[in-house]
Formats: structure tokens, C-alpha cells, sequence
């Protein structure tokens, strides 16, 4: 079974004077208001709403209603940012979401057995079963970002730039994607192999 969570993580005192600051700033911006206009509307000084809004103090439930209230908005905008959550990806062994890499003259299936992005990251994670064909017709790859790729049952010829890898069970190859990459020649049956890549998006 593949379960996916969202874990809720509370941010600390610090980081949520950051949030609500840079929430105050936000909204001014909105607003259309300079600093000192803000200030004036809401009879706070302007080095404390500087001070504010650079998350250097953490302001009084008066204040942020007073800075609500100059900026026609509710107190709880200032917290909208402040409810973080990550995915979890949970996957059993032999699980993973079933998907299918077609081309012209070749297919594969392969499992993802996670994917997250958070811009500007991009991450995932598969599981790929390739069999041995004479053609040796393999796909070849140019992505960006970083991949690596782990075997965990076969043997294979991995072309990687300029350089070919003869690759058996628990050997790994880690390398910069903008080099063209991909299995060249599956030396057994078959080959099976757990890729995992990062991007900037």
C-alpha cells in the first residue's frame, strides 16, 4: 500500500515573527501604502513597523490589529502563511504508482515511488524494470539537476557522457543530468534500478 500524509509543522516563535512580518509588508505593498503611510494610519511608529516587518520584534495582538485595521484587512491575513505542511510519501516494498515511458521505438514500465515539489525543487524517485533487447535500441536522456541511480537486480552497461559503467546489483552512479545518460546494453534478462533526481524548476 502507498500512503501519502501531509505532515503539519509548527513554526517557531522566531519564524512565525518572520511570517506575520513579511505578511505586514506584503499587504502594505498591496495596499499601495508606503511604509510611513501605514505608520500614520495605524499611530504605530515607523521604525517599529520597519521593525516589524523585518521580523525583529514580534508585535502585540493590539498593534496587528491596528495594522489591520489601516489596512482594511482582517488579522488573520497576517497568518495565512503560517500553516506549513510537507508530503510524506510511505510506499511498501513492490508498491509504487504504476506508470509507462513511451518513445518511437521503445517502452518501459517503472513505479514512482515518490515525487515532491516545492518551488523551485523538483524531486522523484523510481523504480525501473528494463529487459534485455538485441536492438539495444535504450533510451538516452538530458535533463537538468542531479541523478542517481542505484541497481538492485541485473546487469547493465550505463552510458553516462563520454564514459560507459558495467553495473551490477548494489553498484550506483550519481552524476550531473545535463550529461547524456541511460542504459546502454542490459547485459542479464533484465535489468532493475532505482533512479533518483533533483531540479530546479
Amino acid at each position: 500500500m502507498n500512503k501519502t500524509a501531509k505532515k503539519f509543522l509548527v513554526p517557531t516563535f522566531t519564524e512565525l515573527s518572520k511570517i506575520v512580518g513579511q505578511s505586514v509588508k506584503t499587504q502594505r505593498q498591496i495596499a499601495g501604502m508606503s511604509l510611513r503611510e501605514l505608520a500614520k494610519l495605524s499611530n504605530i511608529s515607523a521604525a517599529m513597523v520597519s521593525r516589524i516587518e523585518n521580523g525583529q520584534v514580534s508585535p502585540s495582538l493590539a498593534t496587528l490589529e491596528a495594522l489591520a485595521e489601516a489596512l482594511a484587512i482582517s488579522v488573520i491575513t497576517f497568518f495565512a502563511d503560517s500553516v506549513q505542511t510537507a508530503d510524506v510519501n510511505f510506499v511498501k516494498a513492490g508498491n509504487g504508482l504504476p506508470a509507462q515511458r513511451n518513445f518511437a521505438d521503445h517502452s518501459h514500465d517503472f513505479r514512482i515511488l515518490g515525487s515532491h515539489g516545492k518551488s523551485p525543487l523538483e524531486f522523484e524517485a523510481v523504480s525501473v524494470n528494463i529487459d534485455r533487447r538485441p536492438e539495444n535500441n535504450h533510451p538516452r536522456y538530458m535533463n537538468r539537476g542531479f541523478v542517481f541511480i542505484t541497481v538492485t537486480e541485473g546487469d547493465c552497461i550505463y552510458g553516462c557522457g563520454q564514459q560507459d559503467y558495467s553495473m551490477s546489483k548494489g553498484d550506483s552512479i550519481s552524476f550531473d543530468a545535463e550529461l547524456l545518460h541511460g542504459i546502454k546494453r542490459v547485459v542479464s534478462k533484465s535489468v532493475s534500478y532505482i533512479s533518483v533526481s533533483a531540479k530546479i524548476s
